[in-house]
């Protein structure tokens, strides 16, 4: 096979890379056979009612400069004109091979699941898992979606976000834990949203709770999106005592490698000496633009096998995708 000159004009990039399985990445560099294949871990493309995953709560003030939403900020524009095709033209010009479809249901975002089985269905190359949004303030109903999305739709997990849940709850409130239980049963990943931005208070984020989960649910795989920030120390501590069970992953996401928040270099150290196997890359796309995050990420000094294990292994791992 011959290998393509990285800066060669190709006309079909998606089409190529399935074909072949040859990776470009934004370093220009070109490798074969999946070695670094680079997997966003929780993307939202602008498709039907994915557009609404980040509605503004209504009457609340605009986004200040602080905000990762408007910090640093570089709008593509899959976002600006809504368009899933400039999307997938975005990934292939970051590099991105593959994204998993992530879904909400809190409050006034509500995303349809079956938006994202349709999304998933109709590009299985370039997002090839899908994760179901779940709001569990009506548990019995939480139950029935969990159990249709997996079961019948062929949904790899959950999502959820009870601190944006109306009215918000812990992550460790014992009503959420049929819901929880039924992911475990059905043998889904659980994505925990859990940081600042979700919940009244920063308490919403505290990592104990998280703890508490994962060793009342032994056996049930579970993703820290956000990494609990701003408890950057506490969470690596919680990943360490999960070390026994090891049912805990982190997906730190923009609030690891936005410039100037704090903390992003305890996630590399940790990555780099003892954390390597359960850390997931996401740009968390609307949030974070594609090409920007992964430029972002990767100007810190992570170890080369390091960087495989967050870029794709990890997340293959976890799902059980062959590499």
């Amino acid at each position: 096979m011959r290998i393509p000159d990285p800066f060669e004009k190709i006309e079909s990039l998606s089409n190529f890379r399935s074909s072949c399985f040859i990776t470009v990445h934004v370093t220009g560099e070109c490798t074969l056979g999946g070695e670094h294949m680079i997997l966003d871990a929780r993307v939202r493309p602008p498709f039907k009612s994915l557009k609404d995953v980040l509605a503004p709560t209504p009457g609340a003030r605009p986004s200040v400069k602080r905000s990762p939403l408007v910090s640093g900020y570089e709008r593509p524009q899959s976002m600006v004109q809504k368009s899933v095709e400039l999307f997938l033209q975005e990934m292939d010009e970051a590099g991105v091979d593959k994204g998993i479809l992530v879904g909400r249901q809190a409050g006034h975002r509500v995303v349809s699941n079956d938006d994202i089985a349709e999304l998933r269905d109709q590009y299985p190359g370039r997002f090839p898992l899908a994760i179901a949004g779940i709001n569990g303030i009506d548990v019995p109903a939480a139950i029935r979606e969990i159990e249709r999305t997996i079961t019948d739709r062929g949904f790899n997990g959950i999502a959820v976000d009870p601190g944006w849940w109306v009215p918000p709850m812990y992550v460790d409130d014992p009503r959420i834990y049929p819901v929880y239980t039924k992911c475990q049963e059905l043998g889904g990943v659980l994505y925990l949203t859990c940081s600042l931005m979700q919940g009244p208070d920063i308490s919403y984020a505290e990592p104990w709770r998280i703890q508490r989960v994962a060793n009342d649910f032994p056996t049930l795989q579970i993703v820290v999106v956000h990494g609990a920030f701003p408890y950057t120390s506490e969470m690596l501590g919680v990943m360490i005592a999960n070390a026994p069970l090891g049912n805990l992953w982190v997906l730190p996401d923009f609030f690891q490698f936005i410039p100037g928040f704090p903390g992003a270099r305890d996630w590399v150290e940790a990555a780099n000496h003892y954390l390597g196997d359960r850390i997931l890359y996401a740009s968390s796309y609307p949030v974070r633009p594609l090409k920007q995050s992964l430029e972002e990420f990767r100007r810190f000094s992570y170890k080369p096998d390091v960087l495989e294990n967050l870029l794709f292994k990890n997340a293959a791992n976890l799902f059980g995708m062959k590499i």
